[in-house]
């Protein structure tokens, strides 16, 4: 039988083919000789193919006991494909990816491609993925993968952990997730969870308790995105947990302390008034002077319920504002009051309630609340760290500048202004009193 002729025109194309690709590569025959070298062979070797073609491997390359020797023997003997990644060398600091495949005609061939940009992606994720691992195991951060369609949920250990489960105790599915709730948590969750969904909001944060399978409740924090299909319906929510137990258990404990304080401090407050109701009715001061002096305890007594129901960190001024007038209007749209929402820190909030208080009172008695026509309109704006607040009336009797400061008119321009660390501007003009305050709110 004769033996097939070799296909010149496709041996032709083949080595068009070879010489176009920018993969270095190069062919032996059975015997090792070297039958093909490529373009990008020649630049990557640096040597002409001239002086390479018909040459014996292994007098090219000496190292037949190397890991790439053993492979290219194997590809030859056994004809086993293999691949190999490692550095060039050849091109310091450059990693290359080694593909040896057994050919046809019995011979071998190589083709390298370097690959260091992509190595050095690989390894630098890595390192990121390491330094993710290590931050979530420090900080016991629990990861969860959920399946919305099926209901398959992956937990990391951390999140196994930290509901009491052994390394691989959990069910996999959102099941298993919802028997540790509590019941009025899971309610809750399950309607918020409706909610972010039917919005396709793309993040939601949120908190439940947990029983552990030794009976212990757990609080539990957590945040997620949510992932959705092209035609919108919630496809994937991945997230992470942490334990905040000790922190909800501390945050109870402020809570009752700071109501403790606040209840010893009405108490005090109330004991003052008493005292000083005592001692104000033998010495014959008028009554004026005694009611001024009780509405200034109170008006003390609901900046500090304010401050108490935000667990004395900071007040709304919106709120100091409504609580401090409340007592003094009548709610009929006479006084009004209006700005963005700003948040006062303990000190600032104690001493604007007590500027309202003493201009409310005021316009009660001698200023546009007096009468039916009058009118109040309080305005702030914050802006650079500075709060400017203006309280204007109109419509009222007119005004005249009194001839001495009162007690009310000195501790609006002298304790306000220090207090606030800003200014006050108090005018009596004849269309009404205006109070305008600037204050700095920090950084």
């Amino acid at each position: 039988m004769k033996k097939a002729k070799p296909d010149q025109g496709a041996e032709a194309r083949l080595a068009a083919v070879l010489e176009s690709i920018s993969d270095v590569y190069y062919a032996v025959d059975r015997e090792w000789r070297m039958v093909l070298f490529n373009r990008s062979a020649e630049e990557f070797f640096a040597m002409p193919r001239g002086a390479i073609l018909g040459r014996n491997f292994w007098e090219l390359f000496p190292r037949r006991d190397s890991e790439f020797g053993r492979l290219m023997q194997a590809a030859m003997d056994e004809r086993k494909p293999s691949r190999l990644t490692a550095p060039s060398a050849l091109r310091e600091g450059r990693t290359v990816e080694v593909r040896i495949a057994p050919l046809a005609n019995e011979g071998v061939g190589v083709a390298i491609d370097d690959i260091s940009e992509r190595a050095d992606a690989e390894r630098a994720l890595r390192r990121s993925q390491q330094r993710l691992d290590l931050a979530v195991e420090a900080h016991a951060i629990g990861i969860f993968d959920w399946h919305i369609p099926s209901g398959k949920v992956v937990w990391n250990r951390e999140e196994e952990a930290l509901f009491g489960l052994e390394p691989g105790g959990f069910s996999g599915d959102i099941g298993g997730w919802r028997d540790r709730l509590l019941a009025e948590d899971l309610v809750r969750m399950e309607a918020e969870l409706g909610e972010a969904m039917a919005a396709q909001r793309e993040t939601m944060a949120f908190e439940f308790r947990i029983r552990r399978p030794d009976g212990a409740v757990r609080w539990v924090e957590g945040a997620a995105r949510f992932l959705y299909a092209p035609d919108g319906t919630p496809h994937r929510m991945v997230g992470t947990n942490m334990d905040i137990t000790d922190r909800k258990v501390a945050e109870q404990h402020q809570r009752l302390l700071i109501n403790e304080l606040n209840h010893r401090v009405k108490n005090t407050l109330a004991i003052v008034q008493g005292i000083a109701w005592q001692s104000f009715r033998p010495s014959g001061m008028a009554k004026s002077a005694v009611e001024a002096f009780e509405g200034r305890l109170a008006a003390l007594s609901t900046a500090h319920d304010v401050l108490t129901r935000q667990s004395w960190e900071a007040a709304s001024i919106g709120s100091i504002v409504a609580e401090a007038v409340a007592p003094h209007h009548a709610g009929d749209g006479r006084l009004t009051a209006e700005g963005p929402p700003v948040d006062l820190e303990p000190k600032t909030a104690v001493a604007l309630g007590l500027a309202m208080h003493e201009l409310a009172t005021n316009a009660v008695k001698y200023g546009a609340l007096s009468t039916p026509t009058g009118r109040v309109e309080v305005r702030w704006t914050a802006d650079a760290g500075f709060l400017r607040l203006t309280w204007r009336e109109s419509g009222g009797p007119t005004v005249s500048t009194p001839v001495r400061r009162g007690f009310g008119a000195r501790l609006l321009e002298h304790g306000l202004a220090e207090e606030l660390r800003g200014a006050v501007r108090l005018e009596f003009r004849q269309e009404g009193v205006l109070c305008a305050v600037e204050a700095w709110l920090g950084d």
